[in-house]
């Protein structure tokens, strides 16, 4: 009895300080007004990134509302240093601030041992174009005054006449710009892919990838062109090529392509990159994966929901449940391993 009474004093006292513990990463939250969340290695935690950093953090909370030049250079600044903290040859820091105005640090990291794989991306030999008839220029030009109009809360059909669109076209302003890129891109495709695969500005290879879903290709036609584009070194090309290809799996999700260049993607060193592949895996059948691929896709799964990935570890637990038919919560981290070992 004595033992019993001894052991449950203990586990009190062990849960208090559980408790304690809780309380205060709360506390340290609420004080820092930001989230953290470091993705890619075991070397450094959140925590500690925190300690060496908590100043630049700040000041970068502070700029991302108010100077955003200055918030690029200090971003820079920090990315060397975070750099210095490990055995790293990448690391990223991207801040999210939600509708809701919280605000959330991705820290992305690349291990050196791990660079040649996670950072292995096609090599291009560019060249010089210009812009077929004012046509990126049209689109850049399209893209900031949509997203203006959507943040103003103007558009309100975001109905899409093409495969693919960012914030539609239904609105007086923005329709000018459809009737001339449906104009434009069909005639200048062949162009249009050469700059995707090849132009020396990542800008233009970015604008590329979302003006094809104008030139009048087939669906397939366009899938296959843009397949490439998942390794090009730049992440906005990344992003934009995986957000059209998304779009179209989503619309045709038994259409046959290479799965596994999605899951590369996954576990390439962007946030973005992890977003726009999880959404890709969310719209399509996971049921005939090769056994590697398999387990590479579990592993990096579970890293997403054990990390709470910000804004993709609910992405993540949406393919992982449709993957499995299992219906294990995004916390139970242990029961999705023991489901991953016993499969793969």
């Amino acid at each position: 009895m004595q033992t019993k009474k001894m052991n449950m004093k203990n586990f009190n006292k062990k849960a208090f300080a559980i408790f304690l513990m809780a309380i205060s990463t709360i506390s340290v939250a609420f004080a820092q007004g930001y989230g953290v969340t470091v993705f890619g290695t075991d070397i450094i935690s959140k925590e500690e990134v925190v300690k060496n950093c908590k100043d630049e953090l700040q000041t970068l909370k502070t700029l991302y509302d108010s100077d955003r030049d200055a918030y690029k250079t200090k971003k820079v600044k920090l990315e060397s240093k975070l750099l210095t903290l490990g055995d790293f040859a990448y690391a990223n820091v991207r801040l999210f601030k939600s509708y809701t105005n919280d605000y959330d640090f991705i820290i992305d990291y690349v291990e050196t041992k791990e660079a040649k794989t996670r950072l292995n991306y096609r090599t291009i030999h560019t060249k010089h174009f210009d812009d077929p008839d004012g046509l990126i220029a049209k689109w850049q030009e399209y893209e900031e005054l949509s997203y203006q109009l959507f943040k103003d809360g103007e558009i309100n059909d975001y109905s899409c006449p093409v495969i693919h669109c960012l914030w539609s076209f239904n609105h007086p302003k923005l329709e000018p710009y459809l009737e001339a890129i449906n104009k434009y891109a069909p005639k200048h495709k062949d162009e249009l892919i050469n700059i995707l695969n090849t132009s020396e500005s990542a800008d233009q290879r970015a604008s590329a990838a979302f003006l094809l879903a104008h030139a009048e290709m087939s669906n397939e036609e366009l899938l296959q062109t843009l397949m490439p584009s998942i390794r090009d070194a730049e992440s906005s090309v990344r992003n934009n090529s995986m957000r059209v290809i998304y779009y179209i799996t989503r619309a045709f999700p038994d259409m046959k392509f290479n799965i596994s260049k999605i899951i590369d993607a996954l576990d390439f060193p962007s946030f973005t990159d992890r977003n726009k592949a999880l959404v890709i895996l969310r719209s399509i059948p996971l049921d005939n994966l090769k056994k590697e691929d398999a387990k590479r896709l579990a592993e990096i799964l579970i890293e997403i929901l054990e990390k709470k990935d910000a804004h993709n570890y609910k992405n993540a637990h949406t393919v992982i449940k449709k993957w499995s038919q299992k219906n294990y919560g995004e916390d139970d981290i242990e029961s999705w391993k023991k489901w991953a070992e016993s499969n793969y």
